[in-house]
């Protein structure tokens, strides 16, 4: 792919998993606004970690909807959800704000993640809440011709990840987590899929097809079994194959 740079993300302050072995790995934490999970003391501690590390801060927003963590689509109008979202965002910039913090860029939470991918009406929702409050923040969104599009036309600059820890379809989308083996969990079987794909830029789907994944960023999962495993090794992997670990936006 001839890039030497690559930033490694990773959903924090959800309250599932090791976030302060995380960081020491990540160029760039997208951390819960507390609706699909978390709240106001784990979005601080999220941040003054991310602080301290030198991690970039992201706000992560998701459905309301702790109950199925925000992975299933919820039906919600266009003025709904971009209150939601308006309102979450608010939420951890007052909190990055008075940690003497700098927030760049807001990345949505799984079912509305890939919702927007194919939902006009909530993708629009999603990039006019961001547009609203500052539109030199980036966003974190999945590579469709609607999102871009969306996100061009309201003056956003928008960015795409490849998934290290995620099964892809040939289509190019992630197969869904219903699906057995949807998410992976070998960390040395993830580290060599995450630097096949930024030497070829090309991954097998599920079918063992090839897959083409544009993509400037990484993500981790960091509820998922074994994460502060995979993202050491991950990591250790591709700086030692002599690509540096910085988010695209330092």
């Amino acid at each position: 792919m001839g890039v030497t740079r690559i930033d490694l993300n990773a959903d924090l302050a959800e309250e599932c998993g090791d976030d302060e072995a995380m960081y020491q790995y990540l160029s760039s934490a997208n951390i819960c606004c507390g609706r699909h999970a978390g709240g106001p003391d784990s979005m601080s501690k999220a941040v003054e970690a991310a602080i301290r590390h030198g991690v970039v801060i992201g706000a992560h927003v998701g459905y309301d909807d702790r109950e199925n963590f925000g992975r299933i689509d919820v039906e919600i109008s266009y003025e709904d959800l971009r209150k939601l979202v308006f309102d979450q965002i608010n939420d951890l910039l007052e909190i990055v704000k008075l940690a003497g913090g700098e927030m760049k860029y807001v990345k949505p939470h799984g079912a509305l993640y890939h919702r927007m991918g194919h939902d006009k009406s909530q993708a629009q929702a999603v990039i006019d809440a961001i547009a609203d409050i500052d539109a030199t923040l980036h966003v974190l969104i999945p590579d469709s011709e609607m999102t871009k599009s969306v996100a061009s036309e309201a003056g956003l600059t928008s960015v795409h990840e490849f998934f290290a820890d995620r099964a892809y379809l040939p289509v190019g989308t992630l197969v869904p987590r219903t699906v057995s083996g949807s998410v992976l969990e070998d960390e040395a079987e993830i580290s060599k899929r995450v630097l096949q794909w930024l030497e070829t830029g090309v991954i097998a789907s599920n079918e063992a097809t090839p897959v083409s994944v544009l993509a400037e960023s990484i993500c981790l999962h960091g509820d998922t079994p074994g994460a502060v495993a995979s993202a050491a090794s991950i990591h250790q992997t591709l700086t030692d194959a002599g690509y540096q670990i910085k988010s695209w936006l330092t």
